[in-house]
């Protein structure tokens, strides 16, 4: 099992995130992951959501910030998957572009739409799913003293 180290980068305007929407036919569910993507080799967690973001929506960046790390330990397709999560925040340059409701994204030759999500929206959802594992109660819990940024799942 090769681990995979991805950087994602959180987008608020007010209570909700800019996420990639994802729709897992095998799961029955719209999954909803914030913009970003794997390491490349050589390239540090930071520099990959500064690239991740200009690659997959065009937009710029101002200095990313790191706000939690997960490790994934998961089962999809009857396959274990384990993946670290560096989650950076950080705001678009472009403030246009937190007035358009959605925004076209693309990752690797696939078209897709970032939306705005309301963060609560994806608590006791059984249609919608923030992933990775983890973020949402990390997001829910973030401003609670004694609560870690470092996130643990496994769904194995």
């Amino acid at each position: 099992m090769k681990i995979r180290t991805v950087s994602l980068c959180l987008i608020r305007r007010d209570d909700q995130i800019l996420v990639e929407e994802i729709v897992d036919e095998v799961l029955k569910k719209r999954l909803y992951r914030p913009i970003g993507g794997t390491v490349e080799h050589g390239e540090n967690s930071k520099q990959t959501v500064i690239r991740e973001v200009m690659e997959e929506i065009g937009a710029e960046i101002e200095e990313p910030k790191l706000s939690f790390v997960i490790e994934n330990i998961f089962e999809y397709l009857e396959e274990t998957g384990h993946e670290i999560d560096f989650i950076y925040e950080a705001q678009l340059r472009d403030r246009k572009l937190y007035n358009q409701e959605h925004i076209n994204g693309l990752e690797g030759e696939s078209k897709y739409n970032a939306v705005w999500k309301p963060i609560i929206g994806f608590l006791n959802n059984q249609h919608e799913k923030l992933i990775p594992d983890g973020l949402l109660e990390l997001l829910l819990n973030q401003h609670k003293e004694n609560i870690s940024n470092i996130k643990h799942t496994s769904t194995t």
